[in-house]
């Protein structure tokens, strides 16, 4: 598989991921975005679900999915069953026993996207074109919003930086 297509399923499962969290609690003129000072574990005053933060290392996010991982050991499966029943990218549960089980585990405990990404987010378009904007100055050569073939390396390894920028910029 090239690493474009990688990159794209990656973007393709946060975007999914992305569409199953709540709409924020809060007025409309409220247009403060979550950055990496000010983003809360939580979704939502409604919400108990965690969410990912752009400064989570590997450990954190991992951490993050436990209490997920365990209410689905609870109901005795795998997180490869929730997969298989589309639920953990924001698929919609079958009626059966299991499907609700798995589906309860999700709304309870599966983290959600990070602020700055969620489609909730009145400005999560405004970060990403501030993220495409930082990799092109430097340097990173896109069609659109995907790397290039010759760019996926170095546009992977700038990312993780233009989304600190762009938080901090659209504070």
């Amino acid at each position: 598989m090239r690493r474009t297509h990688l990159l794209v399923a990656v973007v393709a499962l946060v975007a999914l991921a992305a569409c199953e969290s709540p709409k924020p609690a809060g007025n409309a003129s409220d247009t403060n975005v979550a950055s990496l000072k000010s983003a809360a574990p939580s979704a939502s005053p409604e919400s108990k679900r965690p969410r990912y933060r752009l400064d989570m290392s590997d450990d954190d996010k991992e951490a993050l999915m436990e209490p997920y991982m365990k209410c689905l050991e609870k109901h005795g499966y795998t997180f490869l069953d929730a997969k298989k029943g589309g639920l953990a990218e924001g698929g919609e549960p079958g009626s059966d026993k299991k499907s609700q089980e798995l589906r309860a585990c999700e709304l309870q405990y599966y983290p959600l996207v990070e602020w700055e990404r969620d489609p909730a987010n009145p400005r999560a378009q405004d970060f990403q074109r501030a993220v495409t904007k930082c990799l092109k100055a430097k340097g990173v050569k896109m069609e659109g919003d995907a790397f290039t073939d010759a760019d996926v390396a170095k546009g992977m390894d700038l990312t993780p930086e233009c989304e600190r920028e762009a938080a901090a910029t659209l504070k």
